[in-house]
């Protein structure tokens, strides 16, 4: 059994931060490529050790580990500043089995089917506002649509005013880039510019939270209401250690911030491919227009969260040394699972750099060679929500379009907060079905 570390690049960390979080599409190959992998590397906050993992079997090792052990708040400590201390991100042991126990129920399968309606209404709204045909850049349409879903669906927001005047702050917020979420972990940066324009963002945004919260909690008709506030402020209610406002408003920013960033950015990605690739666009939509099961569909959606996952990689820290893959790794070391080289990896994936579905159908991923959602205990809540939404998204979508690529159709992915989406906002031309 081997003990310490492995090797890895011996930059400075914050020049590895930098690097990591702005191209992580190439430094995680590039290092396994020099290093092997697992290999090492030196990160943020000063100090931190994250060793990179992609064999199925350590994933496994991590994402089965004691929760009491591998602590993902702590690997997620960046987004402190941005999601707040009782962010279900955050939290670790007992907060995040009670925070996770309060909100599951407004998850569940009944749950989602009832909030695809709204999904549904929404999109076509949207969607009547696109062109109805030309060039444009699918991301940041993508983006507004999948932002109205959760201010509407997770907060029940029909207020056209408060509507306007929340969409230009949170989109400001989680565009966040990797120079932006360092600093605002360094208290010195956090005074000057622009991090101090993110922070007053951040304050807008807690102000329109605890807005919405103190409005459900007073509000007459709450039992009578399906969105996913106030399915939480009643558990809350409900439950003799039911989350604050506090706590609620952390979760919720938790959900506006990833919520709509990630199922924007999946979709995009999926929009790239479905133009690059017509006869699986053309499979889809012959598919959708019998009206048969999106079984195909789904595999697209699958296919590209593999290829393109929106998350590179999950992180775990060690409170007390632990083995992995055969090797012991001492106490404050970060396990981090490597999406990125775990989606690629031949043996579960042959031809791994070629978009193909059929690699879906009939199958279900196993949850240490598909991970884009993480996995184990700290597995994402809302996966299921993500999945649903973005199959509505891609069906309306090809109902309406057909998608041209521009160029080559390819994309470089580019981060902003901890997320890569295309480096030109995924451009497209559009075509009227």
């Amino acid at each position: 059994m081997d003990n310490g570390v492995p090797s890895g690049p011996r930059l400075p960390g914050l020049v590895q931060a930098l690097l990591t979080l702005s191209a992580p599409a190439v430094v995680f190959p590039a290092a396994a490529r020099r290093y092997g992998v697992p290999f090492t590397l030196e990160l943020m906050p000063k100090g931190r050790t994250v060793v990179a993992v992609a064999d199925p079997a350590d994933i496994k090792d991590v994402f089965a580990g004691s929760p009491s052990v591998f602590h993902a708040g702590k690997g997620n400590e960046l987004l402190r500043p941005l999601l707040g201390d009782d962010s279900l991100l955050l939290q670790d042991g007992d907060a995040h089995a009670r925070a996770r126990r309060l909100l599951a129920p407004a998850f569940g399968r009944r749950e989602i089917a009832g909030y695809r309606t709204l999904v549904e209404e929404v999109t076509a709204e949207q969607l009547s506002r696109w062109p109805r045909s030309g060039r444009v850049r699918a991301h940041v349409l993508l983006n507004e649509l999948t932002l109205e879903v959760i201010l509407r669906v997770v907060f029940g927001v029909t207020d056209s005013e408060r509507l306007d005047r929340m969409r230009p702050v949170v989109a400001r917020t989680v565009d966040a880039g990797p120079v932006m979420m360092i600093g605002l972990a360094i208290p010195a940066l956090r005074r000057l510019w622009p991090w101090t324009k993110e922070i007053r963002d951040l304050a807008s945004i807690h102000v329109f939270l605890d807005e919405q919260i103190d409005s459900a909690r007073r509000d007459p008709a709450l039992a009578d209401r399906r969105d996913l506030l106030a399915l939480l402020v009643r558990a809350s209610a409900d439950d003799a250690q039911g989350l604050t406002d506090e706590e609620l408003r952390d979760q919720l920013m938790t959900l506006l911030a990833a919520g709509h960033e990630t199922t924007a950015t999946a979709m995009a990605w999926s929009m790239l491919e479905l133009a690059r690739h017509p006869h699986i666009q053309d499979r889809c939509a012959a598919e959708i227009a019998r009206g048969e099961q999106t079984d195909y569909l789904d595999a697209v959606l699958k296919e590209s969260l593999r290829l393109h996952p929106v998350v590179p990689l999950v992180m775990r820290e060690l409170q007390e040394p632990a083995t992995v893959g055969g090797r012991t790794y001492p106490r404050g070391t970060t396990i981090s699972p490597s999406i990125i080289l775990a989606h690629r990896a031949p043996a579960a994936y042959p031809a791994p750099k070629d978009f193909d579905p059929e690699r879906f159908l009939g199958d279900v991923p196993t949850p240490t060679t598909w991970l884009p959602f993480g996995g184990g205990a700290r597995r994402c809540i809302g996966a299921s929500f993500a999945m649903m939404e973005g199959e509505v998204i891609l069906r309306q979508v090809l109902e309406r379009y057909r998608l041209d690529r521009v160029g080559s159709g390819r994309e470089w992915p580019r981060a902003r907060n901890v997320t890569l989406y295309p480096w030109r906002r995924a451009r497209l031309d559009l075509r009227p079905r």
